[in-house]
């Protein structure tokens, strides 16, 4: 071998395999993202001029895109900086609206960090938290759910797709049992959204948290599903915005 040959070796041609946890922004969405940045800069807020009424536009055309993957109405879809936002506005503002009439909150040992820390911080105000185990695949027990639940029982937070795992939980069955017994069910669907079928109205399911850099949108941006027949009271977490 020549001394100026250079060897070739798999560093030279790095290959991502990380998608689970985020996935690189589509050059599609980029396009459409770019113009806003500059030659579009309206706030979608300032409907005095075009500039901000173009923004509007375009901001409730992805309010219907995101509505039209889960079966939901746009006006349920409220964005957001992403899932781990979602899941503490749905967590916290429900419990937060609701306050003790309906003390308790289940959800499983197995969640997404910023679900067991929120849920943490609602044992601190009051709430009665039931972290469910899981079986040896992964999946809730739905008979350890069904006689979990009772009158108490103000929300259910299961994962849809886990994202270390991959389980799929049963999440229409368990939308079934919450509405049976008039709770309300979240679901942390960051994983699960534009991956598997999801029906919001079908899987009977109340708030869903969404991430945009888990299916090739950009980093920073999410959505939290709230359901408005029969409707889903929150608290804010955010004031004045």
């Amino acid at each position: 071998m020549r001394p100026e040959q250079k060897v070739v070796t798999a560093l030279d041609f790095p290959i991502y395999l990380d998608n689970q946890s985020t996935t690189a922004t589509d050059p599609l969405v980029l396009a459409k993202m770019i113009p806003f940045f500059n030659a579009k800069p309206g706030n979608p807020h300032s409907d005095g001029h075009e500039f901000g009424k173009e923004a509007m536009r375009a901001v409730e055309e992805a309010r219907k895109q995101v509505a039209s993957i889960i079966g939901a109405n746009p006006r349920e879809i409220t964005f957001t900086s992403g899932a781990t936002e979602s899941n503490n506005l749905a967590l916290k503002g429900v419990a937060e609206f609701q306050g003790t009439k309906r003390n308790q909150i289940i959800t499983t040992i197995t969640e997404h960090k910023c679900v067991l820390e929120t849920c943490r911080y609602l044992e601190t105000i009051g709430h009665n938290v039931l972290f469910l185990p899981v079986q040896n695949n992964g999946l809730l027990d739905l008979q350890t759910l069904a006689s979990t639940i009772n009158s108490d029982t103000l929300l259910v937070s299961v994962m849809a797709a886990h994202n270390e795992i991959g389980v799929l939980q049963d999440i229409e069955k368990i939308g079934a049992l919450c509405k049976q017994h008039g709770a309300l069910f979240h679901t942390d669907a960051a994983q699960a959204v534009g991956k598997i079928p999801l029906d919001v109205n079908s899987m009977n399911i109340d708030l869903m948290s969404i991430s945009g850099h888990k299916l090739y949108g950009p980093k920073g941006i999410g959505a939290l599903y709230l359901r408005r027949r029969p409707r889903v009271r929150i608290k804010p977490q955010i004031e004045g915005g």
